[in-house]
């Protein structure tokens, strides 16, 4: 009996000074495209952050330039380091979709080969994810804004301007893991007053008439509510401007926080896609309507891929409401998108016209047809995309 004792003490006590569970894994994945110039200080401010849990993945798109040299380089000093090498350049959508195929982490960061993390960048973002209340899909954070080594501005200015004007605030938002759960947070504390600088963006806030985050460097995102999104065939179309369809899309259905503060140096070169100069009050800083604005293609992607995946997206939302809400947020953005559909006046009601069979079934009758007068979808068109539920032809 004293062996059998002794024994359930020690098993006891090993239970007890066991390890706590280990934080999450990051990802952090950089494209490259002929950025050598900037690729090897992208790197180092991977590995430079102060939080320990963290995996580099660089996919090279056929660069042209140094950068073959410059990746050699950095395998060598960060052994660690995944990279992969496209033999062609298929834009940033597909070689940000296959680094995250190549990686395991729980949260990722997808890091433009010309931006700078800052050292905090990652665990604030992870504190900020582990003491939520809410269970978002993506946090995004404040930048400074460069122009080649100098600084120019220390904020965004349309996530500041959601920041200013008080929207997000929520009382009991955020439990810090330090002070509920000191013994697993590890790492140095965020000061005191960080749950006060993060604003929830709720899905019902999110369409694409609004901008509220970081570009693409600043944000880190879950990994689940990626997955719903990079398995989109299509995906390939969007050659640049990834970061628009991701966090429009996510945040319509899962929701999202923007942090105030500054975790990142966003560099602004001249060969930027989507801005050009350093935010001016009142002045756009991209070239609207231009070859690098995809902004309409990446709406035209988020609403095709949910209509397309109905019955996966209808399986997941809490209600067919919530799916109805992300759709009705899509049809009401400007400018609205036209639809050759006859009897239907936007883009996303021909395509819930167009899916009528298969939408109707995962919806239920009474909330397909529902959602088609809430689209102003012609009477006689509402009643033949009923019918088509049974008959199954073309309207």
């Amino acid at each position: 009996m004293d062996d059998i004792a002794q024994t359930h003490d020690q098993s006891c006590g090993d239970k007890v000074n066991s390890p706590p569970f280990s934080l999450p894994l990051v990802s952090v994945i950089i494209v490259n495209y002929n950025y050598g110039r900037f690729l090897k200080q992208a790197a180092d401010s991977v590995y430079e952050q102060t939080y320990p849990n963290i995996e580099c993945i660089i996919v090279d798109n056929a660069s042209t330039d140094e950068s073959a040299d410059v990746l050699l380089a950095i395998s060598r000093r960060y052994p660690g380091t995944t990279i992969l090498r496209r033999s062609d350049n298929g834009g940033q959508s597909l070689a940000s979709k296959e680094g995250f195929e190549a990686s395991s982490g729980e949260y990722v960061v997808f890091l433009d080969a010309d931006d700078v993390l800052l050292s905090s960048c990652i665990a604030t973002h992870v504190f900020v994810h582990l003491s939520l209340r809410i269970p978002v899909g993506f946090s995004s954070a404040d930048m400074i804004q460069s122009v080649g080594s100098r600084m120019v501005l220390g904020t965004i200015h349309s996530l500041s301007e959601y920041v200013r004007s008080g929207r997000g605030i929520r009382p009991g938002l955020m439990r810090r893991i330090d002070e509920r759960a000191p013994e697993v947070w590890p790492l140095r504390n965020p000061e005191a007053g960080l749950e006060n600088q993060v604003h929830l963006i709720l899905p019902s806030d999110c369409d694409f008439r609004s901008w509220f985050w970081a570009p693409t460097s600043c944000n880190c995102f879950r990994r689940d509510a990626l997955q719903l999104f990079l398995n989109n065939e299509r995906l390939g179309e969007l050659r640049s401007c990834t970061d628009a369809y991701l966090l429009r899309g996510i945040g319509l259905l899962t929701g999202s926080v923007v942090i105030d503060r500054s975790l990142a140096i966003y560099r602004l070169h001249g060969m930027n896609v989507f801005s050009k100069h350093p935010n001016l009050y009142g002045m756009l800083n991209y070239e609207r309507g231009g070859v690098s604005d995809n902004d309409l293609l990446g709406r035209k992607l988020v609403i095709d891929h949910l209509i397309a995946k109905a019955d996966l997206f209808l399986h997941k939302v809490e209600s067919p409401q919530h799916y109805m809400q992300a759709l009705m947020a899509l049809d009401g953005a400007w400018p609205r998108l036209p639809s050759t559909v006859r009897g239907c006046r936007t883009y996303v009601a021909g395509k819930v016209v167009a899916e009528s069979a298969a939408l109707s079934r995962n919806l239920g009758l009474l909330n397909f047809v529902l959602l088609l007068k809430q689209l102003g979808v012609a009477p006689h068109v509402i009643l033949l995309a009923s019918l088509r539920r049974k008959n199954k032809k073309p309207i």
